[in-house]
């Protein structure tokens, strides 16, 4: 058998990133560049492994958007295979999501297995339910299974999903099923430092004996293990995070099972399937750090930054493509930071660059006021951030909603807090709250039905 896919995630439709509306349209032109891609490279079927959509509640046109990407799809016969990411899901458990509504009008089949006592049950999909583990391709010899978004139960979940496989297998072989997919919107543990709660590469591993390619989503950071484990990152730039990780894209993989020596890996092992992972068409980001460390004046400043725009500007000036431009001042003042002028900072970035948009960050602080010990007043700062932290819980005990978890909700307020205070990124510091609030309903919805993570 031979056969060809492209395995996405992470397309963030409807992002209109800084309030600019020509980004909303940068994230729905890379989707189509993929769409169009699948369809000049005839593949057998697409895998989109969640956040197709970058929020639940999507207006009209994100939806239009999404539909002309999947029409030329449809209209050339490839299958699309899809889960939902966390950000895909409807409001409510009985609720019925947009990807629910693409695959209600044939656009995608979104795989969504029914869960028994925190594993998947593998019946195959069902177009009338919308429910089902898996879709057999290519004459039943190709067989993609999927999982959705799972939060706090994700390590329970592969836990499940293993064993259902292992005892799946015997039936697999005598239907014929050579090649197996799995789709899962969750990353590794280890990959994203400021990404907790994820499983470990030990947990991905009771996998590997059953499944010969692992479609990863939700990290924008793309990586890969060991010829069968795939994550593509995300294919815009939803954060200035991201532009550390500029190979992000998509992966073009061709399968073939009867002669798997004809597709060698670059460590020259022989597998029956070669994943190309391909930089998918983007805006151009520019994120520079700008150390200010011995300027004692506003002027020396502005200068340093018009010598570092002069140089870098006009290599990334693109009349078509404007880039986005983020300059973060970093260092120590030598004079009060409020003396900056922040509309002529950022006149100089547009006067060299041209930009679409264009931010300045300040990240400095002044010297008079960094204490020599870094105490402000002698006191025990742990004492402080204990007193903090139980004032925090006190304000969301007040909330029935959140009163079983108040612990944990006074963990996550407080690092709300740091981070606001070292100002990260507010698309950052909004993704960190949804994941965190994600986990802490599933304890509390857990706790109160009875089961057990």
């Amino acid at each position: 058998m031979r056969a060809s896919f492209i395995h996405l995630a992470d397309t963030h439709l409807g992002y209109e990133q800084y309030g600019v509306r020509e980004r909303f349209n940068d994230f729905s032109r890379t989707f189509w560049n993929i769409t169009d891609e699948a369809v000049n490279r005839h593949v057998d079927f697409v895998v989109i492994a969640g956040d197709l959509f970058n929020k639940r509640a999507i207006d009209a046109q994100t939806l239009l958007h999404a539909i002309e990407g999947l029409r030329v799809l449809k209209e050339r016969s490839i299958p699309v295979i899809a889960i939902e990411g966390n950000h895909d899901r409807s409001y409510y458990r009985d609720g019925v999501s947009w990807l629910q509504f693409l695959c209600h009008q044939g656009y995608l089949s979104l795989l969504a297995p029914v869960m028994r006592d925190g594993a998947p049950v593998l019946d195959p999909w069902q177009r009338e339910s919308m429910q089902g583990a898996y879709v057999d391709l290519l004459g039943g010899r190709l067989r993609v299974y999927g999982l959705p978004w799972q939060g706090a139960a994700i390590t329970r979940s592969i836990e499940g999903m293993a064993q259902a496989l292992s005892e799946k297998r015997s039936e697999e072989d005598e239907q014929g099923v050579e090649y197996r997919l799995l789709t899962l919107h969750t990353g590794i543990d280890g990959q994203v430092p400021r990404m907790q709660g994820l499983p470990t590469m030990a947990q991905f591993y009771t996998l590997h004996e059953h499944i010969d390619y692992l479609a990863l989503g939700h990290v924008h950071k793309p990586y890969e293990f060991d010829g069968w484990i795939y994550n593509p990152g995300s294919t815009e730039t939803c954060s200035a995070e991201e532009t550390q990780w500029d190979e992000r894209g998509y992966y073009y993989v061709e399968i073939d099972t009867d002669e798997p020596e004809r597709i060698i890996d670059p460590d020259k092992k022989a597998r029956c399937h070669r994943a190309e992972h391909i930089r998918s068409e983007r805006r151009t980001y520019v994120r520079h750090d700008l150390r200010v460390d011995g300027l004692n004046e506003p002027d020396t400043l502005y200068a340093r930054l018009e010598d570092y725009c002069r140089r870098e500007g006009p290599r990334h000036q693109d009349s078509n493509k404007p880039p986005l431009v983020l300059i973060s001042l970093v260092g120590t003042l030598g004079f009060d930071s409020g003396s900056l002028d922040q509309v002529r900072m950022e006149e100089i970035v547009r006067q060299h660059f041209q930009p679409l948009y264009v931010r300045i960050d300040n990240h400095t602080s002044d010297q008079d006021y960094v204490p020599a010990d870094g105490d402000l007043d002698g006191r025990d700062r742990s004492l402080w951030h204990e007193l903090e932290r139980r004032i925090f819980e006190d304000l969301v005990a007040r909330d029935n909603r959140y009163l079983a978890a108040k612990e944990q909700w006074s963990v996550v307020l407080a690092s709300l807090k740091q981070k606001a205070l070292g100002k990260e990124e507010p698309e950052s510091i909004a993704q960190y709250l949804r994941e965190q609030r994600d986990k802490l309903l599933e304890v509390i919805y857990q706790g109160e039905s009875g089961n057990t993570m």
